[in-house]
């Protein structure tokens, strides 16, 4: 690693009057151990929007802009040193080369703030979908359980659309200590554990969900996908708990990737299962089958794609020694995260449903659960932009093999043309003989769907879930789906 050195007099003068962690410590956790001066930070960065007196400043390349041109911008705020990957000439303080800069700033973070998810029971969610549904039971199932979930991120304005940088879900965690939390569970995105925001992240506990087509704009294949995930359970200590769903087709390539206990679970096979399912309107009772013991369950939302997110749940519960009786009873009382199957109802007796689903697989989970329980079943729905463009028809036919009507919308087409990714589902639409409409404007796609919709119809609107924002040509455009049915007269059912 190179070092390249320069006056320290006034770097010592101002970083020395704040309290802060040592550089050089801070370097050793991550291997990088230089002749630097001594030095205290009092924070780190890694936007140099976000730089404040005295920080560490973490250059990192990204596919878009790299961090190593906005050092100077870093310097000028504040940044005392810099960690890098480029050989760089003489800067005005400390700079540290690295052969990875994002993995230095995964180590560095958690020695800063104390290595945290070492001291709690940490439990990472993965999976194409589910995982903030299964993460939001486990803070229902687990007492004194910190929760991280996408909904959580966009809420707070942190980094990342899932899994926040390492510096933030450190700090999350260094409070959750603090405030006395035992358990800290959290999604684990393909992205995420790809770009190593969860290196220094100590997991305890790997949930998979399931695994399926999402997010090859950025992995390139789907092996490259399930690698990334893959990289959670390799991660795990062999006194901690693998815990994968039985029903996926690469639940055995899971469990053999790792040294941590197995424990599977699944709607009728697997160590934690379901037995004597019935589904009810808006529920599903069944029981619940644990190597401790039996005991029935009423869950109060319908649907066995969320029948399955509540076995992940209850399993990694059981991992960590919940009793039976206990889970059963949280389960029973569970709610739902916002804008994950929530119901409105509507002033001419139809339904509304805000969820998620925003790929071929949850859509189908979802629509098969509406299906039956609907007159006519209406879908609004889009396909995201600049995100793996093939999945855009395959979305169109779930959709088009359950609709009565699709109404195509816009949803955060980002730097692409809605009208292009529209003609792409509705392609799928197509293929499935449905018939749909095209509509870019999703407040008045909504109003239209309800519209059409009459007495006991549903009307599904997917996609958007929790989210406050429309992502368009680069620019964040208030729009929530719950919101606008609201404004339209839905009222949400309790």
């Amino acid at each position: 690693a190179a070092l390249s050195l320069a006056p320290w007099d006034q770097v010592w003068a101002s970083s020395s009057r704040s309290r802060g962690k040592d550089l050089y410590s801070l370097l050793a956790a991550a291997g990088a151990r230089n002749g630097v001066p001594r030095l205290f930070v009092p924070g780190i960065a890694w936007d140099s929007r976000g730089v404040r007196p005295g920080d560490l400043f973490f250059a990192l390349p990204g596919a878009r802009c790299d961090g190593h041109d906005f050092i100077p911008e870093a310097i000028a705020k504040g940044a005392v040193a810099v960690i890098g990957e480029r050989e760089l000439p003489d800067l005005p303080v400390p700079y540290v080369r690295v052969p990875d800069a994002r993995e230095a700033l995964g180590k560095i973070s958690a020695a800063f703030w104390g290595h945290p998810t070492r001291r709690l029971l940490t439990i990472g969610v993965t999976g194409t979908d589910g995982k903030t549904t299964v993460v939001h039971l486990l803070g229902q199932l687990l007492p004194g359980c910190e929760t991280l979930t996408t909904i959580r991120v966009e809420r707070e304005g942190l980094s990342c659309v899932t899994t926040p940088e390492a510096p933030e879900i450190q700090r999350i965690a260094a409070a959750a200590l603090a405030a006395g939390r035992r358990y800290f569970a959290l999604e684990a995105s393909s992205i995420g554990l790809a770009r190593k925001r969860l290196v220094g992240t100590e997991f305890r506990v790997g949930a998979l969900t399931n695994v399926s087509r999402d997010h090859l704009d950025f992995h390139g294949t789907l092996e490259r996908y399930l690698e990334a995930k893959l990289t959670l359970f390799r991660t795990l200590p062999p006194e901690g708990w693998a815990v994968v769903n039985a029903g996926s087709p690469y639940a055995e390539r899971f469990l053999g990737s790792t040294e941590a206990n197995p424990l599977t679970y699944g709607l009728r096979e697997g160590d934690v299962h379901a037995e004597g399912i019935k589904e009810m309107r808006w529920g599903i009772e069944f029981v619940l089958v644990t190597p401790r013991g039996r005991v029935r369950v009423r869950l109060p939302f319908p649907g066995r794609f969320n029948l399955e997110n509540a076995l992940a749940a209850a399993t990694v519960a059981h991992a960590l020694g919940i009793p039976p009786r206990k889970i059963a009873d949280s389960l029973s009382r569970a709610r739902l995260p916002e804008g994950r199957f929530m119901r409105l109802r509507m002033r001419n007796g139809a339904l509304a449903v805000v969820d998620y689903a925003h790929t071929p697989r949850a859509l189908e989970a979802v629509l098969s659960t509406l299906r039956p329980r609907a007159r006519e079943l209406i879908v609004v729905f889009g396909a995201p932009g600049e995100s793996d463009p093939g999945k855009r028809p395959l979305m169109g036919k779930a959709v088009g093999e359950y609709a009565d009507l699709a109404i195509v919308t816009s949803d955060n087409p980002k730097g692409e043309d809605p009208a292009e990714i529209a003609v792409a589902v509705a392609r799928g639409l197509e293929e499935a003989g449905a018939a749909y409409e095209v509509e870019l404007d999703r407040e008045l796609a909504i109003r239209r769907a309800l519209e059409a919709s009459g007495p006991g119809d549903i009307v599904l609107v997917a996609g958007k879930g929790h989210e406050k924002h429309q992502v368009i040509g680069g620019r964040l455009i208030p729009h929530s789906d719950i919101e606008c049915l609201q404004r339209l007269g839905c009222t949400p059912c309790t």
